[in-house]
């Protein structure tokens, strides 16, 4: 097929699946900034540093306001080549959340719903910077047909108060975030990762006999979740102890 200016040869495979998802488990996917994704499994969370995609945002930035004539044929690359990097770090990023899902037997994948944050609160100009910048409708589309190929159902929820309520204890307090990256709730004396009790928060939406069960369960591996990041070098996600400790 002819696209974008050059012929384009496509493969189409076809394979068996299973008819059924790998089981009943429900994850919670919450999207943003400084993390691009935190999963919770209600029982383990992952974050997704979104570091990779930002110094690529703003290095092509940088390069793009070089060119005079934003038309010009280096323009033109630039804007390809970062288009492209940009759509195999969500492919990358999507492809892995789904196969840790099916690993843990998730059925389920709950997203949050950021349709409308671009016009609502300011977040600054580095903010807003990369809120505009990164794709998550289109995340959260490669999600959906990525989680279709094993059988696992995407839904998107709300995400309002989810980043101000406790997953343990659901009280609302918007000063219990008191660092970035921190959550700890007063009422329960829950410490979690913020964007992970985020996450689980909108797991629980779809579970509500889990919210408010006074802190009986296990809430630990909120404080300490699993870290995976985007390797450059490979063009995949691993576990963070992999790619830093990498040797040059």
């Amino acid at each position: 097929m002819y696209d974008r200016g050059e012929w384009r040869l496509h493969f189409v495979c076809r394979h068996e699946i299973d008819p059924g998802p790998p089981g009943d488990e429900v994850a919670g996917v919450d999207l943003g900034i400084s993390n691009f994704a935190a999963v919770s499994f209600g029982d383990e969370g992952i974050l997704y540093p979104g570091g990779a995609l930002k110094e690529d945002e703003y290095w092509f930035q940088k390069e793009r306001a070089k060119c005079d004539d934003s038309a010009s044929a280096e323009a033109v690359r630039l804007d390809r080549k970062r288009t492209e990097r940009r759509s195999h770090f969500l492919h990358a990023l999507s492809k892995d959340i789904v196969e840790r899902c099916a690993e843990r037997g998730v059925g389920t994948i709950i997203v949050g719903d950021l349709s409308g944050i671009r016009g609502g609160e300011d977040w600054g100009d580095s903010g807003n910077l990369d809120l505009h910048g990164w794709a998550f409708d289109r995340f959260t589309q490669m999600l959906g047909y990525k989680a279709e190929e094993h059988r696992i159902n995407v839904e998107q929820v709300d995400e309002r108060g989810t980043s101000k309520s406790c997953s343990v204890c659901s009280t609302k307090d918007g000063s219990q975030r008191v660092e970035r990256g921190l959550y700890v709730c007063e009422s329960c004396g829950t410490v979690a990762n913020a964007d992970i009790n985020g996450a689980e928060n909108i797991r629980e939406k779809v579970l509500p006999s889990l919210a408010c069960d006074g802190g009986d369960r296990d809430n630990g591996w909120m404080a300490q979740p699993a870290v995976r990041l985007f390797d450059k070098s490979t063009g995949r996600v691993r576990p963070q102890e992999q790619v830093m400790g990498r040797k040059p």
